[in-house]
């Protein structure tokens, strides 16, 4: 008597695509990029190794441990936000999917959350492979065994996560709230304390200590992320400035190109190509 099994292996094709590993060390002083608030078109895996920092994405903040695992995913704002001047150690990878719809498919399904905290066994994985990625010259098998082997960690990461680490309180969620409500009005803090019948000096006070961030520079930087989103969708320059509160077209433009780096035109001409 034969006992036969079989497998049929379906392995999707990958176009070429480029991800970045780095490997970084800094402190609130100079950490300037993730300590601002921004989107960007690619997915963004963020390994913390050390330091007193937490993780804002979407409006939920993550406290990070040692081998703790953020993903933003593309056009998802989030920052990372200091609690302490301690040293703060982490691996940044950054990677596009739009040529690979196959390995978006996979975070669809498999990687739907934004905070994964994995066993320690998996956390002292992800952090020896990303280390060995960065001392070794990589083959070809080495590169794709690095980052199918890194997908694979984070689905099983997330198979243990519930989701719940978030510790934004009930009243900095109704403020942000608030504000994604009222995103094309001309919002300023008085609006929000009056709305919800707090002080002005709280709603500062809350962004100081859970975002570390100024109300009002948050609300700019909401709006034209949410202008960008428009000009995506085809919205026209002139109505994606009106419906984030901007009737003035060539301030909008002006704080467009300063946040963004080129104009809201150029910025709805690159998405068409």
């Amino acid at each position: 008597m034969r006992n036969i099994k079989r497998a049929s292996i379906n392995i999707p094709t990958l176009n070429e695509f480029n991800f970045e590993l780095v490997f970084n060390q800094t402190d609130r002083k100079k950490h300037t990029h993730q300590i601002d608030l921004h989107t960007h078109q690619e997915f963004e895996i963020y390994i913390n190794l050390s330091g007193d920092v937490s993780f804002l994405v979407e409006n939920r903040l993550y406290p990070l441990s040692r081998g703790d695992v953020i993903i933003a995913r593309p056009g998802e704002q989030h920052h990372c936000v200091y609690r302490s001047d301690l040293k703060h150690s982490f691996f940044w990878i950054l990677f596009d999917v739009e040529k690979n719809p196959s390995i978006l498919d996979f975070f669809q399904k498999n990687v739907g959350i934004n905070y994964i905290s994995p066993n320690e066994d998996l956390k002292n994985e992800l952090i020896d492979l990303c280390f060995n990625a960065l001392e070794n010259q990589q083959e070809f098998t080495d590169k794709l065994y690095f980052f199918f082997r890194l997908l694979k960690i984070l689905e099983q990461g997330t198979k243990e996560a519930t989701n719940t680490a978030h510790t934004m309180p009930e009243e900095m969620v109704t403020i942000l709230s608030y504000i994604d409500n009222h995103i094309s009005e001309n919002l300023q803090v008085s609006d929000i304390a009056s709305a919800l019948y707090i002080s002005e000096s709280t709603v500062r006070r809350r962004f100081r200590e859970y975002i570390d961030i100024k109300p009002l520079e948050f609300i700019q930087k909401k709006k034209l992320h949410t202008a960008a989103e428009l000009l995506k969708q085809g919205e026209s320059v002139l109505n994606a400035g009106l419906n984030v509160g901007y009737t003035d077209n060539s301030y909008f433009i002006q704080l467009f190109k300063r946040q963004y780096g080129i104009t809201p035109y150029q910025y709805k001409s690159k998405i068409k190509r």
